[in-house]
């Protein structure tokens, strides 16, 4: 019998109505996962180093653990502080706000994203920048990016000749 978790265990466990994670189910079993795969998505990285933490032996105050939640906060607030800034600022240069009609609601992010392109409008924005406003990697960015154009009805957030992007306001 195999120390790892076969493909059919893990569809009976895909199939049932318990709410266990698979490691719990493998544990249960007397197996292991096979491997572990590495993830890019940030909230997996965060929740994976928080485990670790909590695994590990720890003999410093609870504050430790609670860390990389609030890096997650602290990010979530920074990007909210910003845009508001960025509102207001567009606010005064421009006078009148930019009118787009979107197929589906705006997450935080992807307004604050809109919201530094209307700051930006008509000159060329590299994802770079955007990755300082989010306090992101740069791979993160383009996701934003992606999601912007398929919520905006209007076609104005174009690809720049020389790399970045533009967005276009008539």
């Amino acid at each position: 019998m195999s120390e790892y978790l076969s493909k059919e265990e893990i569809k009976q466990w895909r199939s049932s109505l318990e709410k266990i994670t698979l490691e719990e189910y493998a544990k249960r079993l007397g197996k292991v996962l096979k491997e572990e795969k590495q993830t890019r998505d940030i909230i997996d990285i965060v929740l994976s180093n928080n485990k670790k933490a909590d695994n590990a032996p720890d003999f410093s105050s609870k504050i430790s653990n609670v860390k990389p939640k609030l890096a997650v906060v602290s990010a979530a607030k920074k990007s909210v502080d910003m845009q508001n800034a960025t509102i207001k600022e567009q606010g005064l240069n421009s006078g009148a706000k930019k009118q787009f009609t979107f197929k589906k609601p705006l997450t935080q992010r992807e307004q604050v994203v809109l919201d530094y392109f209307l700051a930006n409008t008509e000159k060329i924005v590299y994802a770079k920048e955007l990755a300082k406003i989010l306090d992101l990697p740069t791979d993160y960015v383009y996701k934003y990016i992606k999601n912007l154009r398929a919520k905006i009805t209007e076609d104005v957030l174009q690809n720049a000749v020389k790399g970045g992007y533009k967005l276009l306001v008539q």
